[in-house]
């Protein structure tokens, strides 16, 4: 009896609870519009400070369950003011109008362990939002943000399916890049010590490219080091922070964003045609004899035009080469292998939940071919996301993503091979029949349509696991407590096969190779964030952030080489069996960092913005006793819009001064061992006999410390007019101070070099944001966006009173000049026929570069060399026109980068005037004594040795995009939320004075090259 008392008595209570629960939930239900009261789908609305929510449905309707009735909602869209409502208990339907914002005050920006609204920051941020990263239906995300944000300069370094991009934010704080002073630089930028700080859902990673720019929610990047300050030694060199996207409560939706169209090559080099060739040819071997005819005083053009030569010593009479001179048929060997490319894309996505319960996956595929070749990159994604509210105070979830590529390089010479070969030349026997060798002067250069087919293969498969695992307590309104685990696991195999009939292995047995490298990294970071929220009196609030962090990197690899294979069906899979082994090698390495970190805001009555920040960094890569150190930055910002004085200016709209001081740091120039001394095995005589044994390889340094940048940054932003003109503006000075590099010893140490904290290097520099609206009626809009950025980097110190440091081929480290300088003679111009006496002073004859004899000693040598220019640009530039007229929409983007210097592998290999008559040249307007006003030297006489160096400024059209957005009315039949068509070309103009292939990948070493691309994409975007 006791019992069943019991039950009725829980029962009851149970029935009770229900019951005070259903009267204290109340359904708030209505309709959002635009400023045009035209209805709204797929607007985010959300109960402030939950994760509760939903979207409007296709009608722009909404309906959601609010606890007890009271509380407040938010209604957010892109491009939208978000907007909140109060809710009073009673009030059940509302109609909600959102404004379209032209400023985006109050959207979101991250900061590093946390976020903070725009009209709130202190330091320099940008941000890109996921329709604007998405919208040019580019590939890869660098591309994405290339040219829309000052101060951060991307730049491809190869034109090859799948190739990274180098990205720098405010300049090289780095004094020795391993990338720079070499004839050409190399695509692999994990070698670029000066690359910014990815943050990818609170995961490091040190590159982006797996990443899928459809994933991604907000791109938010860090530029001056008051902001980056929060992330201390990893920050030195700015911070991108990514936040993929993630689900709200309300009905599921589906997405899909796909893409298909074709490559084709595109600022094509403008090499010889037959006859061209056959011209220049004869201009050769004329200049043969050039040297000798102003030797004995006759060099003059009618003694010039009177050589006779002999064409037979360069179009050979036993490949039928003469005879197709004869009758003028010629081959266009670049032509043949030239061919158009496949590039699609596909990704589908879903999100929703309900009680408490969120989240969000998708998946993503890519495949990009190349114009020449094999060359191909495929990248499958998958991305998930879950979050659960246990309880009212507690949030558990995951983000995971998941990214696999594979890269085919193809051959890296048969773009070289393509163009070299003259088109005096047969690639088939009058049977058809591949002839193998073409070209009977030089036996090195098998017929290129072998590695067009695969006999050379160079093939990278990379895989990538992240996941952030976290719990979220929130036991008050003005604190929570987020603790997070972030592994990432990276894995990748490097193939590469050199067949029998390629140029590496002409035909030989012996030279065939294969390379089989493997890398695994195990990477890791703990996290745990305390936020503070105080509101202390009315106009006063503080927040305040404590962060502790833990930081853990392994890697491991190996690689073989080996040679000599019986049959190229080997390739790298079965490497044993090539009978030369030359080479088998491991390596494993660690490093951690720990960090403690605290930051605090206070904003006094949404006028003075004040930041502090503190991070105390320890890295096991630097020496004992140096281990650590500590990075502050104080800033202030001033919203002088919301002074009274100037309330009655009505066409302010918006202005603030930031002003703020950082500092951080950096130890990615070195290895995680590099300040100890390490082994390495050496053989000696032991009587008659050779042991092995060890040495010591280098010179430890027990006085190795951080990198630490010091930074100045003053900005303004401006909106007037009603927010259509607004103008932000930037002007920074930043010294890296203890710069990490290699210095020369004297030999009687017996180490020719040791690293340390030898050098200083200064960047400072403006960056302008200018955005206006042109034109805006109810059907028509016109914007204009517009960003620019010069920076200047110069070196101030080099320890030991150094001021002068020649390394590499053209590099140098000197007090005054760029990190990157190139160095060499400055030329002046090029010897004429009356300075035939002044030129032989120098053992030149004219026809030939003139260079300045820079201490007059009548000759030209290393002490004459100067700097002659940077790869760093004097500024780069972009500017979006963004056009809309009802449901159509047009974009032109153009980017820009002025003042780069760079040393061209292609002019060293193609230029007319080297001593190779017999490869097909590209056409410049070289020096004769019939064109003394020709701007490259003479052919053969006026091989310039090293100096190929070229201007390779550039204007690009990066897209030029037209798109169409179904109307709702026909959508609503198919219960479709939305969809857009689009069309896309992009690359598809160059303005350079520059005759490679590409000016943005001109620093590019030869041996890989690949032509640029243009690109023609239709899309389609839907979600239902």
């Amino acid at each position: 009896m006791k019992k069943f008392k019991f039950k009725l008595l829980m029962l009851a209570l149970l029935i009770g609870l229900s019951s005070s629960s259903w009267a204290q939930t109340l359904e708030v239900s209505g309709v959002v519009v635009d400023d045009q009261s035209v209805t709204m789908p797929g607007v985010s609305v959300i109960i402030k400070g939950t994760t509760t929510g939903t979207v409007t449905d296709i009608d722009g309707k909404f309906a959601i369950a609010v606890p007890n009735g009271t509380g407040t909602i938010v209604f957010s869209f892109v491009g939208f003011e978000t907007q909140e409502i109060t809710l009073d208990g009673k009030k059940t339907s509302y109609q909600v109008q959102l404004a379209t914002s032209s400023i985006g005050l109050n959207e979101v920006v991250a900061i590093g362990y946390g976020t903070v609204k725009k009209s709130d920051l202190t330091g320099s941020v940008a941000s890109i939002s996921a329709e604007s990263l998405t919208e040019m239906r580019k590939t890869d995300i660098g591309q994405a943000v290339q040219g829309r944000i000052s101060g951060v300069d991307v730049r491809k370094v190869s034109s090859k399916p799948g190739a990274p991009l180098s990205i720098k934010i405010r300049g090289n704080t780095v004094v020795t890049n391993t990338n720079v002073g070499k004839d050409g630089v190399s695509d692999d930028l994990s070698t670029d010590a000066s690359r910014p700080l990815y943050v990818v859902d609170g995961i490091f990673m040190d590159d982006i490219d797996m990443i899928n720019p459809a994933d991604i929610d907000k791109m938010d990047i860090l530029k001056d080091a008051s902001a980056t300050a929060i992330y201390g030694s990893r920050g030195a060199n700015g911070v991108v922070i990514i936040t993929t996207k993630s689900g709200i409560e309300g009905k599921t939706q589906f997405t899909y964003d796909g893409s298909f169209g074709i490559n084709s090559a595109v600022n094509v080099p403008d090499m010889y045609n037959g006859d061209e060739y056959v011209a220049f040819v004869d201009d050769f071997l004329r200049a043969n004899e050039w040297k000798r005819l102003v030797g004995e005083g006759n060099g003059t053009a009618a003694a010039y035009n009177a050589l006779t030569v002999d064409p037979t010593t360069e179009f050979q009479t036993s490949n039928e080469e003469a005879d197709n001179v004869a009758n003028r048929r010629y081959t266009d060997w670049a032509d043949k292998f030239r061919k158009t490319g496949i590039q699609t894309s596909h990704t589908v996505g879903m999100s929703g939940g309900e009680n408490g319960l969120v989240y969000n996956a998708s998946i993503g595929y890519l495949k990009d071919e190349g114009v020449i070749g094999i060359e191909q990159y495929e990248r499958y994604n998958a991305t998930a996301s879950i979050s659960k509210k246990v309880t009212d105070k507690v949030t558990v979830g995951i983000k995971t993503y998941f990214g696999y590529s594979e890269r085919e390089e193809g051959s890296k010479e048969l773009f070289r091979s393509s163009l070299r070969l003259s088109p005096t030349v047969n690639p088939y026997t009058s049977e058809g029949e591949v002839i193998l060798l073409p070209d009977d002067q030089d036996q090195r250069f098998i017929n290129p349509i072998y590695d067009a087919n695969g006999s050379w293969t160079v093939n990278t498969r990379k895989t990538e696991v992240i996941a952030n695992f976290y719990v979220d307590v929130k036991p008050t309104e003005w604190f929570n407590f987020r603790s997070s685990f972030a592994p990432n696991l990276s894995s990748s195999r490097y193939g590469e096969y050199r067949g029998l009939l390629t140029k590496a292995a002409r035909n030989d047995q012996s030279r065939t190779r294969a390379y089989y490298n493997t890398t695994f990294d195990n990477t890791y970071s703990w996290d745990n964030i305390a936020n503070f929220d105080f509101s202390i009196k009315e106009g006063h609030n503080l927040k305040a952030t404590v962060i502790s962090s833990l930081f853990y990197n392994q890697m491991e690899g190996s690689g073989i080489e080996n040679r000599n294979f019986d049959s190229d069906s080997y390739s790298y899979y079965n490497i044993s069996n090539g009978t030369d082994k030359r080479s088998a090698t491991s390596y494993y390495s660690k490093e951690t960092i720990a960090s403690f970190a605290a930051r605090l805001n206070y904003n006094m009555h949404e006028k003075y913005l004040f930041t502090f920040t503190g991070r105390y960094d320890g890295s096991s890569k630097l020496a004992e006793g140096h281990k650590w150190a500590f990075f502050p930055s104080a800033a202030f910002a001033w919203r002088l819009s919301e002074e009274d004085f100037v309330q009655d200016v009505e066409w302010l709209d918006n202005l603030k001064v930031r002003l703020s001081y950082g500092e951080s740091g950096n130890d990615k120039t070195i290895s995680a061992y590099n300040s100890m001394g390490k082994l390495s095995d050496s053989n000696y005589l032991s009587g008659s006999n050779i042991l092995s044994g060890k040495t010591i390889a280098n010179m430890s340094n027990d006085q190795l410390g951080w990198e630490i940048s010091k930074e100045y940054n003053l900005g303004f932003d401006l909106g007037v007019f009603s927010n259509k003109v607004r103008l932000s503006a930037e002007y920074y000075n930043k010294k890296t101070e203890g710069s990490i590099l290699g210095r020369e010893l004297m030999y009687i140490t017996g180490y020719a070099s040791a690293i340390g904290n030898y050098g200083s290097v200064r960047n400072s520099g403006i960056e302008i944001d200018l955005n206006t609206v042109n034109i805006r009626t109810d059907d028509f809009t016109w914007e204009t966006s517009l960003n620019f950025a010069k920076n200047v980097n110069e070196i101030e110190e080099i320890d030991g009173g150094v001021d002068n440091l020649p390394y590499g081929r053209h590099g140098v480290l000197k007090i005054g000049e760029a990190t990157d300088a190139m160095y060499s003679y400055e030329k002046v111009g090029i010897w004429q026929l009356n300075e035939v006496a002044e030129a032989n002073v120098y053992n030149a004859v004219p026809g030939m570069y003139k260079y300045v004899d820079q201490n007059d000693d009548g000759v030209i040598n290393s002490e004459d060399k100067v700097v002659i220019g940077s790869h760093s640009p004097d500024w780069i530039g972009g500017m979006t026109n963004s056009f809309k007229y009802k449901d159509f929409d047009m974009s032109v983007m153009v980017y820009t980068r002025q003042g780069v210097t760079g040393h061209s592998e292609f002019y060293q290999n193609f230029g007319p005037y080297t001593k190779e008559g017999k490869f097909n040249q590209v056409d410049l307007d070289y020096w004769t004594p019939n064109n003394q006003d020709g701007e490259y030297p003479m052919p053969f006489v006026g091989e310039p040795g090293e100096w190929h160096f070229e201007d390779m400024s550039f204007v690009k059209v990066g897209n030029i995009g037209l798109g169409y957005k179904v109307p709702r009315t026909f959508l609503n039949k198919f219960n479709i939320s939305s969809c857009r068509l689009s069309l896309d070309i992009q690359n598809p103009f160059t303005f350079t004075d520059y005759k490679g292939p590409d000016p943005e990948t001109g620093l590019q070493n030869s041996y890989g090259m690949a032509y640029s691309v243009r690109t023609v994409l239709f899309g389609l975007k839907l979600k239902l």
